[in-house]
């Protein structure tokens, strides 16, 4: 008889900007498997003893920063530095072939090098990501952002967010938005178009969309306070 894997949740720490990073990591950490991608695995090993898997080419690091990732990391897989993709997208990989992830949040994807968060947003095309619609976030403490394929799906309010945003990644077909301060029935795009700043209707705490062609994008976010 076949043994089934059991799903798990993942963290991955990419090597972007780690504003916030240490308080999110606190706070996934008991539930959730801990990856560190690239320089993300540096931040991961100045904040815990040990977590589950480092990946990538490592290229950004020192010989003394990649031997402390080395002592703290379970499993660690140096990458060539020339190679098809990225460390992120070694690193889901990764999560999903060991793991069998029932969900995968993405720290440290925003901020930085403006290439690394276009490469980050660009996600949203690979198979592996495509295949786990809904289920991989990309966050900091003020953004929630999960990637759609076609479908109908039910999205709960974050209580921390005001703010629910709704981005084409592409042309959209027939998007409807129910339960939101703004709804839309069947409404056809033909071009990438974002729709920004919508709300869920006052006192409730879930929303349903639909489209049937396309590839979405869905931010939940709050404004920074100063």
């Amino acid at each position: 008889m076949l043994a089934i894997m059991q799903s798990e949740k993942v963290v991955i720490v990419v090597g972007g900007d780690q504003t916030d990073v240490d308080a999110l990591v606190l706070r996934y950490s008991e539930s959730h498997r801990l990856v560190g991608a690239d320089r993300g695995a540096l931040t991961l090993a100045e904040l815990r003893t040990h977590f589950d898997a480092a990946i990538g080419d490592f290229d950004s690091v020192t010989p003394n920063e990649m031997e402390e990732i080395k002592k703290k990391s379970r499993v660690c897989r140096i990458l060539p530095a020339q190679k098809d993709e990225t460390d992120t997208e070694a690193a889901i990989a990764y999560a999903i072939e060991t793991f069998n992830p029932e969900e995968i949040i993405l720290l440290g994807a925003f901020g930085g090098r403006l290439d690394h968060l276009m490469s980050n947003l660009w996600l949203a095309f690979h198979p592996l990501v495509k295949e786990m619609a809904g289920k991989i976030s990309l966050m900091d403490l003020h953004n929630t952002l999960r990637f759609y394929t076609p479908g109908s799906y039910a999205l709960e309010k974050e209580s921390d967010k005001k703010y629910l945003s709704f981005i084409g990644m592409t042309p959209i077909e027939k998007l409807t938005l129910t339960g939101v301060v703004y709804p839309l029935n069947g409404k056809d795009y033909d071009y990438p178009i974002p729709l920004v700043s919508n709300e869920f209707e006052e006192s409730k705490a879930e929303m349903h969309f639909s489209f049937e062609s396309g590839l979405l994008a869905v931010i939940q976010s709050a404004d920074k306070r100063k």
